[in-house]
């Protein structure tokens, strides 16, 4: 989330088209439960969205205690397909560092923010006080503190793409000292509590933006990506030790105390996960186009199955009755 005191000028608004792909096998009726579009909270907005399956699953949608919007359903028997897609516009503004924000005193804090000052299964920030203290105790309390966490994190976590794994806590990541986004931000998180600083974890995208510098290599909208939210002066301020930089164009999943509240997809029983795919980039949709939805659906639909090898900012031009996607070296806005 945003402090809008820190916009002072309207952003340019841009066009993302969000979305994933995921498969199961199970051996009996099995429910899942899919945390796959946008939080309540986040900034931007659904113009467009889609979820379907091959198997002809019947879905409810309810909101969680965290406000996740979650798809609930239940597997069947054999292999079941499942596709979201969304878009969205957003403005195209940076994340807000919250470097001079202050802390809330506990005292003071909501309700439905003190908790996350609380340890959590993946979080023991009960085990981590004397190391917090000893390494960020001397930092002014706030936005500094919380930077110099991050700072340290970036610094001293290797990242490992496909290195994650359920059972790792934040303490097992400072111990081996390499992970995933989802381990940094538990360490970010479990540190900042230690010192009563409330965070929280999400579960988001970061679209293929050009302003975004990702390389050719990088995970940034080819993946689910997990960060941190922390409570500075009555605002959510976001930090993302593994990037480590501001970037734009965040799209919010879900939150939660950590991964465990915010996971894309939670299922019981005998449950074979196939496919993954995910996929987060920004398009651009004329006026003209606009008036063609049709058209528009199955130009998303074409760019979705190729989702995770898309390299750069999407246009969708519009000449009837022919259509194309083109992938631009120029960011569209």
């Amino acid at each position: 989330m945003h402090d809008s005191r820190y916009f002072n000028t309207q952003p340019a608004i841009i066009n993302v088209h969000i979305g994933c792909r995921l498969g199961y096998i199970a051996a009996a009726p099995s429910p899942i439960i899919f945390l796959l579009r946008p939080h309540g909270d986040s900034c931007g907005k659904v113009v467009y969205e889609r979820f379907t399956t091959s198997a002809g699953n019947k879905e409810n949608r309810q909101t969680d205690v965290h406000g996740n919007r979650a798809i609930r359903t239940t597997l069947l028997p054999g292999y079941n397909d499942f596709v979201y897609e969304a878009t969205l516009t957003l403005p195209a503004r940076p994340d807000s560092d919250g470097i001079c924000a202050g802390v809330t005193p506990i005292g003071e804090l909501p309700l439905d923010v003190i908790h996350y000052t609380l340890p959590s299964r993946y979080c023991e920030s009960d085990r981590l006080v004397d190391f917090a203290k000893d390494n960020f105790g001397d930092f002014p309390a706030g936005g500094l503190q919380v930077q110099a966490i991050c700072d340290w994190v970036h610094a001293n976590i290797e990242y490992r793409y496909g290195s994650g794994s359920s059972l790792l806590s934040a303490c097992d990541v400072l111990r081996r000292r390499y992970g995933v986004c989802r381990d940094f931000a538990h360490v970010v998180i479990a540190l900042c509590r230690a010192l009563d600083l409330p965070a929280r974890y999400v579960a988001g995208h970061i679209p293929r933006l050009l302003e975004n510098s990702y390389s050719a290599d990088s995970d940034i909208g080819r993946d689910f990506h997990a960060y941190v939210e922390v409570y500075l002066g009555g605002y959510w301020y976001t930090y993302d030790a593994r990037h480590n930089r501001p970037l734009t164009g965040r799209i919010k999943i879900a939150h939660g105390m950590d991964a465990a509240d915010a996971a894309f997809a939670t299922f019981y029983g005998e449950v074979e996960a196939t496919v993954f795919t995910a996929w987060s980039h920004q398009v651009n949709i004329t006026s003209e186009a606009a008036n063609h939805q049709p058209i528009i659906d199955a130009t998303l639909r074409r760019a979705s199955e190729a989702g995770h090898m898309i390299q750069r900012p999407v246009r969708i031009n519009f000449t009837s009755p022919n259509y194309k996607v083109n992938e631009q070296q120029a960011a569209v806005t």
